[in-house]
């Protein structure tokens, strides 16, 4: 049996190295927070690499220990032979043997793919040593703990074999079983012991028997040495405690506000007005930190679905305002009128009374109840077929805008004429620059394509109701409108390919984009009937004054559709400029912020804020006026 691989498995049973002490008193730290005294310092057995004399030094063959020499020198301190046998022959000891340390094995187990036995520490320790693919020592075949298997029979055999061997530590000659060899090590008094204080300075080392004569008399660490050692060991102890305190505070509010954002990104809603207006004063004050920190708000612009959400809720908003704005006036000179007064009107009295809040309350229900009953998402309509025609069209963008539209145009009647035309061109100028530029800084912040703000489904209902709202308030004569139209749509499907200066949002025509030319010339015939009508009755002068209202009506028409691209390109220029301030990026080109590779900057925008504090200015005046 091969003697230093048995000192050296010995070693890793019954002995405890200094960075093991260290980590034992660590560990004992925690369950002595209470009293803030460290545990009390143990000897620990020394390890030994022979049994014949100092490391390195070659046995010689008289060096190897008989029995009858064991029996001389049994109070000699000279190595001798671990487990030396006795009673049991050395091939029958051999069996009882692991293969790795060569020691008496505790529990044999073995790698399931051959029949050599291991400890089951060491066959772990190979295991755990051998990285993905560990493989058997005696055989190299691969193994994993789950496939470990214990020998049951040799375990059997192994405890009821009475067979004897020597204690391996000289001085002591006992004969033990091999089932109680490791038993009787653990609590042999000639082992080799380490003074408790070896960390600390004291070289001494010697048998378990001779360890408290030393710690009473001959330790230099005994008085006042060992109680100055206690002293630093227990501030050692209180500052760790503290450290570990602080850092546990620490590491408890981190969770804790990690908890809490978490919480928040999961109860932020697209759909809420609220989280809307607080993430568009995000993107436009601090565009640096939205994009640092995007997934904060990974609910609402991470995706094209939510995006396109949080864009129809900033085009709606003002619709909103407006609507809420007359229902609770209407509230108020209910609240005022006495009961006399309205027994004395009737029902039809107030209805004639209110029937500015009524039309516009009934339309804005009406446009709510499309928009819940159809089933598309926040990027398109819903496309309804008609049977036996073959045509697929989305009917309820078309009412949701002439729903808008007769709340936009009944709004300026509720407001007086002037204050209402001038509200209403407020509100088309916020409604357009403001979606348009939130929208240009997400499209930069998630690196998504431009122009998404077109592709919601609220941008065609909202600004066709918009366009047409001013343009018939605006033009006295609702034939001028109407002429309007006619000539601009005619002008659109005659002249696409050498007319370059579209005067026409096409995408936000609605219903209007889909008259055929020819129906376009039927309504203009119809129109110029009516106007020598009116012209025979003296409603309208002449001729010229008609065609003059066809002239005024195009023109209004071309402008507030140019009006309507050049606050777009506002947002989308005001939004560009907001997110290169917010991210450190002074080129304006269309490269994204990954091209640059620069940390964004945490400092508010100042284009933003004014941006932003001139929308708020809008809502609070809508409200209070």
């Amino acid at each position: 049996r091969c003697c230093c691989a048995a000192g050296e498995r010995t070693l890793s049973i019954y002995t405890s190295t200094p960075t093991q002490n260290k980590y034992k008193i660590s560990h004992t730290m925690t369950s002595t927070t209470a009293t803030n005294i460290p545990p009390p310092l143990e000897a620990t057995p020394a390890p030994y690499y022979s049994y014949w004399g100092d490391p390195g030094e070659t046995p010689g063959v008289d060096d190897v220990p008989t029995e009858e020499s064991t029996a001389e020198n049994t109070n000699d301190d000279s190595p001798m032979q671990c487990g030396t046998c006795t009673d049991i022959d050395d091939e029958e000891a051999k069996k009882y043997e692991c293969a790795v340390c060569f020691e008496f094995m505790d529990t044999p187990v073995g790698c399931g793919s051959c029949q050599t036995r291991f400890c089951r520490p060491c066959l772990e320790r190979v295991a755990n040593q051998g990285g993905a693919r560990p493989k058997c020592s005696h055989c190299r075949a691969p193994f994993t703990l789950e496939s470990i298997q214990v020998d049951e029979a040799l375990q059997e055999e192994m405890n009821n074999c009475m067979e004897t061997v020597l204690c391996p530590f000289r001085g002591c000659g006992k004969r033990v079983p091999i089932n109680a060899i490791k038993l009787h090590e653990a609590q042999c008094d000639h082992i080799k012991m380490k003074c408790k204080f070896n960390e600390w300075g004291c070289e001494w080392i010697g048998k378990k028997l001779d360890l408290e004569h030393h710690d009473n008399h001959e330790c230099e660490f005994r008085n006042e040495m060992g109680r100055l050692v206690n002293t630093i060991r227990e501030k050692t102890l209180n500052q760790t405690e503290t450290i570990a305190r602080l850092q546990g505070t620490r590491v408890n509010q981190m969770v804790n506000t990690h908890t809490r954002q978490l919480l928040m990104i999961r109860g932020r809603n697209a759909g809420n007005v609220f989280d809307v207006l607080a993430m568009s004063y995000e993107a436009t004050c601090f565009p640096g930190r939205l994009a640092a920190a995007k997934e904060m708000w990974g609910n609402m612009i991470a995706h094209d679905h939510p995006r396109a959400l949080v864009y129809n809720v900033l085009l709606v908003l003002p619709l909103f305002v407006c609507i809420s704005k007359c229902s609770f006036w209407m509230a108020i000179d209910l609240s005022n009128m006495a009961p006399q007064h309205i027994y004395r009107v009737g029902l039809y009295g107030m209805i004639q009374h209110f029937h500015v809040n009524i039309v516009a309350s009934s339309a804005a229900g009406l446009a709510a109840f499309c928009m819940i009953a159809d089933g598309g998402d926040a990027t398109h309509w819903t496309e309804m077929h008609v049977q036996g025609t073959g045509i697929s069209y989305p009917f309820m963008r078309d009412i949701v805008a002439l729903g808008f539209y007769v709340c936009y145009f009944l709004f300026v009647d509720f407001m007086e004429y002037w204050p209402g035309i001038v509200l209403l061109l407020c509100t088309f100028s916020f409604t357009v620059t403001y979606s348009s530029c939130v929208a240009s800084i997400l499209e930069k912040v998630n690196g998504s394509e431009e122009g998404t703000l077109k592709k919601t489904r609220m941008w065609p209902s909202v600004v066709f109701a918009l366009r047409y709202a001013c343009l018939f308030q605006i033009c006295w004569v609702p034939f001028e409108a109407v002429k309007g139209v006619i000539v601009l749509r005619l002008v659109k499907h005659l002249s696409l390919k050498h007319f370059k200066l579209n005067f026409t949002v096409e995408e936000t025509e609605c219903f209007l984009s889909v008259i055929p030319p020819s129906i376009l010339v039927v309504f203009g015939a119809a129109v110029t009937a009516l106007d020598h009508v009116a012209i025979g009755n003296g409603v309208v002068k002449d001729w010229s004054a008609a065609f003059y209202a066809w002239g005024t009506g195009a023109a209004t028409l071309a402008f507030l559709n140019v009006f309507t691209h050049t606050l777009y390109l506002c947002g989308q220029g005001t939004g560009d400029a907001i997110y290169f301030e917010g991210t450190n990026l002074r080129n304006h080109s269309n490269e994204r912020l990954q091209t640059y590779n620069l940390l964004p900057s945490q400092r508010p925008v100042y284009t933003g804020i004014v941006t932003f504090a001139l929308a708020l200015f809008y809502m609070i005046f809508m409200v209070a006026v």
